[in-house]
């Protein structure tokens, strides 16, 4: 017979029940006493529906117990980091300019946005002998090349099948302008959508005089109020410039590059190489760079404005390239960087691994709040006390305050923010984007992206 503890000022009532995780012959040990009684000539068991089973199976319990402790410590963690936001970092000191820059922008199919970026890089606050524009069209079946030479820039075309996608028109890229026996200082790299700010060379030069080696810059949005999934592509970059680029830049961690308005030193890519096949490249580039004690950082004097897509299942295929290639640098990068900090004692080799983590943090927080309502009240009978529910109301709140608070300390443009009810549809889409991803991370089929927004700086609403 099991046995049940019966909790103080319950009231018993008759009746049998059989209990989850027993079998015959294999009843939990008794450590309690039931309580019979007389009932109408015969002799019966009263159980409490809400007694705690003693002796039952714990593994569960304590299961349970563990998830949800890493669930609080990444909130924790996270929420810790997100704090480094609030202050703006020290503007470095401003140079000479003296870098020579090669302006690398890797182009498939972008006839009707190529030109207005190179037109932007035309009016650089920076002088023009300093900087040469090159422009490699990947696999182009439109007038991209043709384009890009009417605008000014250097042209080469790439032709491949097999080898298709934006790290290996970079590779190629770099190959031919280290074959011209120019010397560069450095490369930053743009895709052919974007815009770029006036001031961007003069600060990369300022950050590369400072002794930085890989700047990643403010990514902005040309294009946030055209539609809600646009907004929501803003929020998350203005929300990932503040509380992860910035932040982690203030507490001396490694940022990320995030694939346009980077640069690099050439005598980086010289000793890490390009030598980059995830989805992901500008994560992955980050991730080697450290390896080889290369830090990430984050320039927030200057920006960048990219199209955003304004379409809900284009984006899906867009963030599901993003997150199988975090995957996959997860899966073949995070041991040796965990590896490379644990031998070092480097804690920032070390804690870069947990950021390149956060596809888990996701699936974790989702599996853990999911087992607690199916079948928390059963585990509750033998014994698991859940933990205070403040780590996911903390979350929920800051995915509602975050946004607001980036509108206040960026000053960005409050017309996208009629769209901010839409948001959490965005947000709760990436729990199944994500766990396709790590379904899936062996697919790395590269899809382009079709930009059309052919945009000027002077047409933006700031």
């Amino acid at each position: 017979m099991l046995e049940f503890r019966k909790p103080a000022g319950t009231e018993l009532v008759p009746g049998t029940r059989s209990i989850p995780g027993s079998v015959p012959g294999n009843e939990p040990r008794r450590y309690g006493r039931a309580w019979p009684g007389p009932v109408g000539g015969r002799t019966v068991t009263y159980l409490d529906p809400a007694a705690t089973v003693v002796g039952a199976p714990v593994w569960p319990v304590w299961l349970l117990r563990g998830l949800e402790a890493a669930v609080v410590f990444v909130v924790v963690y996270n929420l810790a980091v997100y704090v480094g936001g609030l202050r703006n970092p020290r503007p470095v000191p401003r140079t000479t300019p003296r870098t020579r820059f090669a302006v690398l922008i890797p182009a498939h199919n972008e006839e009707a946005v190529i030109g207005p970026l190179i037109e932007s890089l035309g009016r650089q606050a920076y002088p023009r002998h300093l900087y040469d524009v090159f422009v490699v069209a990947d696999n182009c079946t439109d007038g991209t090349a043709a384009a890009a030479r009417a605008a000014g820039a250097h042209v080469w075309e790439r032709f491949d099948d097999q080898r298709r996608g934006k790290q290996y028109a970079v590779a190629y890229a770099l190959e031919r302008i280290a074959s011209l026996g120019r010397r560069y200082d450095a490369v930053v790299m743009f895709d052919a959508d974007n815009l770029v700010e006036p001031n961007f060379l003069q600060v990369m030069n300022d950050h590369l005089a400072a002794g930085e080696k890989i700047i990643q810059a403010y990514v902005d949005a040309k294009n946030p109020d055209d539609s809600w999934v646009s907004a929501a592509f803003a929020f998350s970059f203005w929300m990932s410039n503040r509380w992860r680029l910035q932040a982690r830049h203030n507490w001396g961690l490694c940022g990320a590059l995030a694939g346009t308005g980077m640069c690099i030193a050439w005598d980086v890519l010289e000793r890490v190489g390009w030598d980059v096949h995830t989805l992901t490249e500008d994560l992955e580039f980050s991730a080697k760079a450290l390896l080889h004690g290369y830090v990430t950082t984050f320039a927030r004097e200057t920006r960048i404005y990219d199209e955003k897509v304004t379409g809900f299942v284009a984006s899906c295929r867009q963030r599901v390239r993003w997150a199988r290639g975090n995957v996959q640098v997860m899966l073949i990068h995070a041991p040796r960087l965990l590896w490379a900090g644990l031998r070092q004692l480097d804690p920032v080799k070390f804690e870069f691994v947990f950021d390149l983590t956060r596809p888990l943090h996701l699936v974790l927080t989702t599996v853990v709040s999911a087992l607690s309502l199916a079948a928390g009240p059963e585990l509750a009978r033998w014994g698991w006390v859940p933990l205070p529910d403040w780590p996911v109301r903390l979350t929920a709140l800051f995915a509602v305050v975050g946004p607001l608070l980036v509108l206040v300390l960026d000053r960005l443009p409050l017309r996208p923010y009629r769209f901010i009810p839409l948001l959490p549809i965005f947000q709760y889409s990436w729990i199944v984007l994500v766990l396709w991803a790590l379904l899936t991370p062996r697919n790395r089929q590269w899809v382009p992206t079709v930009h059309t927004r052919a945009m000027r700086l002077g047409e933006l609403s700031r």
